[in-house]
């Protein structure tokens, strides 16, 4: 965020305001907002009555609707749901330092790429970059987190890997997949087309269980009125306890099937960033590029001194030997 707002600053472009200073806030809320890949999300606040107007932000005290293709996007929804899944996948990492941090992760690091995705098989705990300086050479190695910071005391096994090598072992695993592009997407096609099957077991849609509460709802306005006609509630008890339950588990139901559609949604974009990154670098990496390896790489685990695992974007895993090198014939 802090390299986007330099940028825009440097190039003099002007936010909302009219002004020239950017903050995080605003750029959150510009790649955050639907309306830019043409939805519009409704009753995001609410008056909290007619007497103060207060508005209120709504957190679940009130339903949202998401219109689609609302109006005319200048993104495409492939695009801001790509955004939206990478900003969840930095928020996913801890805060603050190294040692509040419970698996050795700090921040989200757009300096070294690693810092973000490499763990230790052993402890689980993520690696840092550090730069050892051994007879007057420099070089940069990557470590485990708990090992740098308590020693030996939870993480007795974890390896030192060498950068180089290590970058090289990541490529030749990125490479070895794209090899096999083909089977790749068809891997990908039958992903998504698994994900967004309709949910097994039910035979209800959203908007039968719409038309079904609503016409609950006639049916106990109604029969309240009667009641109240007849001059009391006791005979009719039953008749209201019944549909109250009947239009609760309705609710229920409505519930987990919005829940399950959540989750479909949330893997089809996952495995649509994944397509669409993969398909971005359809050529040969040979040399080491940090934007693109971010893009296709969702994991790398460390298994031993010469031997790592990539887990690609999609789900694809691959174990790769890492090239050892000895430093005692660098000069």
């Amino acid at each position: 965020m802090r390299a986007v707002k330099s940028k825009l600053e440097a190039q003099g472009a002007l936010n909302a305001a009219g002004k020239q200073e950017w903050t995080i806030k605003n750029l959150l809320s510009i790649l955050s907002n639907e309306k830019y890949c043409g939805d519009a999300l409704l009753q995001k606040t609410f008056i909290q009555d007619c007497i103060s107007k207060k508005v209120i932000r709504n957190n679940g005290q009130l339903p949202k609707y998401l219109v689609q293709d609302h109006h005319e996007g200048i993104v495409s929804r492939d695009i801001f749901y790509a955004a939206q899944l990478e900003m969840a996948r930095r928020r996913a990492q801890t805060g603050g330092t190294s040692k509040s941090a419970p698996t050795g992760r700090s921040k989200y690091s757009g300096k070294y790429i690693l810092t973000n995705l490499m763990f230790c098989g052993h402890c689980g705990t993520g690696y840092r970059r550090c730069v050892w300086n051994k007879g007057g050479i420099k070089r940069a190695v990557w470590r485990c987190g708990s090992r740098l910071d308590y020693g030996a005391k939870y993480c007795k096994h974890s390896e030192t890997l060498e950068e180089k090598p290590l970058q090289q072992a990541i490529l030749n695993a990125i490479n070895s997949v794209m090899d096999n592009r083909d089977a790749l997407e068809a891997h990908l096609v039958s992903a998504m087309e698994q994900e967004l099957a309709p949910i097994s077991g039910e035979s209800m849609s959203l908007a039968d269980i719409d038309r079904m509460l609503e016409e609950l709802e006639k049916q106990f306005n109604s029969l309240l009125a009667e009641a109240s006609a007849a001059g009391g509630t006791e005979d009719y008890a039953e008749r209201f306890r019944m549909i109250s339950n009947t239009m609760a588990d309705l609710k229920e139901h409505k519930a987990r099937i919005k829940q399950a559609y959540q989750e479909n949604e949330q893997v089809r974009q996952r495995l649509q960033a994944a397509s669409m990154a993969m398909s971005a670098y359809s050529a040969e990496l040979t040399e080491w590029d940090q934007s693109v390896v971010y893009q296709l790489v969702e994991k790398v685990t460390v298994l031993a001194k010469d031997r790592i695992k990539v887990t690609l974007r999609d789900g694809t895993e691959v174990e790769q030997e890492i090239e050892q090198v000895d430093w005692r014939n660098v000069s």
